[in-house]
């Protein structure tokens, strides 16, 4: 099952009682500072969640799938997301 952005904001204002407008406005908040944090390379920590980041990927040689040839893939950032300790330990509770 796929969860969007919105159920999210759904789930998060009914369990808060909080008008949904007013989460909306907030969750989108920490999606532009979690990408603003991204863009100038720094990481961002929220215990017992995990690290955004974002990791640099050197250029390499690929191929391209349908004719074989070779493609040269330049260097390039990536974000990239570590979960916590905590976070781990919960998935590992799922059977």
């Amino acid at each position: 099952m796929t969860v969007t952005k919105a159920d999210v904001i759904d789930l998060i204002a009914e369990k808060t009682g909080v008008m949904r407008k007013d989460v909306e406005m907030c969750f989108q908040a920490l999606i532009d500072v979690i990408s603003e944090t991204l863009e100038k390379k720094d990481r961002i920590e929220i215990r017992g969640l995990g690290v955004f980041k974002t990791k640099k990927r050197s250029k390499r040689i690929a191929r391209h799938p349908k004719t074989g040839a070779k493609v040269e893939v330049p260097e390039r950032y990536v974000p990239a997301f570590k979960p916590s300790k905590l976070l781990k330990e919960r998935m590992e509770k799922i059977k």
